[in-house]
């Protein structure tokens, strides 16, 4: 059996081209982004990057229908996009095996917040595995397909950053061929209509047994005996460290969720302190506060409820450093726009215009937020540059801009720009084309005209989608070119409506890979 390093997401992706999937989707994401990445390069899977987070998830729910196996990968904000296909599909159920692959993020190294995806999991009423490394990272996503049919049930893989982005040895296995078509009408089991979901919403209900049976059946979550009175409750990558760290010690290794409480009753039961690891919130450590008073942890305040765990609060729960101690010595060292980025120029020119408030969103040009630019007021996610923008204008303050990037705008900012025309107010939108999701790794967007796969599709002509949206003015600049941008820029900001900038160059980064 063949084995070799790989990369936590290339694992899941692996794991799925061995369970015999038909389709991919995701929205490029980091941590999640590679998922897909690795299965439209290595196999002949079709894979898709889907406009934003939510038409993956209903795309890869169609590709389930057939009773086919499909993958839809995002990070852990991406699931807030999807979280409205994804709740209702646990009540509708899927036929073939459909798992949902989430990167989590704690510590926030690429994203807005420090969510935790087990939650959503939770709130859903779904399976989740949460691998302890790449190894498994690769098996659960293959079982994860298995259980995602005998349960009828979507399946939700978690994990984090540090696993996702690590390298470590996998061992390959055999691919299984794809599934046979069975495209079955069922109005009863998939119309989600008040005359069904009650009776649905019964059954995913009845299916809870099944699950914890499910994940009793396969040891996702199993107890490793030691020695002492002190014990540990490691989730996920945090087992890793808890054999690091202390492996003479018991130790209950959760991988998988719902967890059977009486599990977690039986392990803290005679033991004079527990600590309770785990990435994001303090899940686990919440059941485990149920039956015993000696639990150790985020709510304590032995260990950060916010950042990444990490070495240095581990090593001081565990005595091997001095609580005021540190074993962080790297200099800080923020990210900035690149050399060269066109993002710059078009920054410079809209200072010099002096809008009274700049919202931005989320792509390489929130760094505009940064010195020596100070060119951005407000980030909040994607897309609502426009839609804030447009409410800080409803009140009546003029000069108003509203930053956002092509892909995120093809994401969710169209539907905030229409409604900011359909509201008669005056914003000013900057689209900033760089013909990439550059933040990301520069993946393709519709922009560009390229799937996935790297064949050849129709491009979306951003100008005139914005006049289609109603639009005032629609003007496209080249940012290098500063005296038109910064003309077009105090046009849009003195006359009245909603007027577009688009300015268009590609990444510099991109242009020197393509011409390498």
């Amino acid at each position: 059996m063949e084995r070799i390093l790989m990369l936590g997401c290339d694992a899941i992706a692996r794991g799925a081209i061995e369970a015999g999937i038909s389709y991919a989707s995701s929205y490029p994401g980091t941590p999640a982004t590679q998922i897909l990445e690795y299965i439209a390069k290595n196999s002949n899977v079709k894979a898709e990057w889907s406009v934003n987070e939510k038409v993956a998830y209903e795309v890869a729910y169609g590709v389930s229908l057939t009773g086919r196996r499909a993958l839809c990968s995002m990070k852990h904000v991406g699931l807030n996009v999807a979280s409205d296909p994804f709740m209702t599909s646990a009540y509708l159920g899927v036929r073939g095996g459909l798992v949902l692959a989430v990167g989590d993020d704690p510590g926030a190294y690429s994203s807005q917040n420090e969510q935790d995806s087990r939650f959503y999991a939770s709130f859903a009423k779904i399976p989740c595995l949460e691998p302890s490394d790449a190894q498994e990272a690769k098996e659960m996503t293959y079982l994860a397909f298995d259980i995602s049919e005998e349960l009828a049930l979507p399946v939700m893989v978690r994990s984090i950053t540090r696993l996702l982005h690590c390298y470590a040895p996998v061992s390959l296995g055999n691919i299984k061929p794809e599934k046979e078509i069975k495209l079955e009408k069922n109005p009863d089991y998939l119309i989600a209509i008040p005359k069904n979901v009650v009776r649905l919403h019964r059954e995913l209900n009845k299916k809870q047994e099944k699950i914890k049976k499910l994940i009793e059946k396969y040891e996702f979550n199993k107890i490793f005996p030691g020695k002492g009175e002190k014990g540990i409750i490691a989730c996920g990558i945090t087992y890793l460290y808890a054999r690091e760290l202390e492996e003479s010690l018991p130790t209950l290794k959760i991988s998988a969720y719902p967890v059977d409480e009486n599990l977690i009753k039986d392990f803290v039961t005679g033991l004079d302190e527990v600590i309770v690891m785990e990435e994001g919130y303090p899940f686990v450590e919440n059941i485990a506060r149920k039956y015993s008073s000696n639990i150790i942890g985020k709510l304590s305040g032995d260990l950060p409820l916010e950042g990444e765990l990490g070495p240095e609060p581990l090593l001081k729960i565990f005595g091997r450093i001095k609580s005021s101690d540190s074993v962080n010595s790297l200099i800080p060292r923020p990210p900035m726009l690149c050399p060269g980025c066109p993002h710059r120029e078009f920054y410079k020119a809209l200072n010099e215009a002096r809008p009274s408030f700049v919202t931005g969103d989320i792509g390489c040009y929130t760094l505009g937020a940064n010195p020596p630019l100070w060119a951005i007021d407000t980030c909040l996610c994607m897309g609502a540059s426009i839609s804030k923008a447009a409410g800080i204008a409803s009140q009546g303050v003029k000069r108003v801009v509203a930053v956002i990037g092509d892909s995120t705008f093809i994401h969710s900012g169209i539907p905030a720009l229409i409604n900011a025309v359909y509201n008669k107010l005056n914003i000013l939108v900057c689209i900033l084309d760089n013909s990439s999701v550059a933040m990301t790794g520069h993946q393709p967007t519709p922009v560009i005209g390229i799937t996935a796969k790297g064949e050849d599709t129709k491009k979306l002509d951003l100008a005139e989608l914005c006049r289609a949206c109603g639009a005032d003015s629609v003007e496209v600049v080249d940012p290098y070119d500063k005296k038109t941008t910064y003309e077009a820029i105090k046009r849009g900001l003195d006359n009245p409506g909603v007027n577009v900038i688009i300015a268009q160059r590609a990444c510099v980064l991109l242009a020197k890979k393509l011409r390498s």
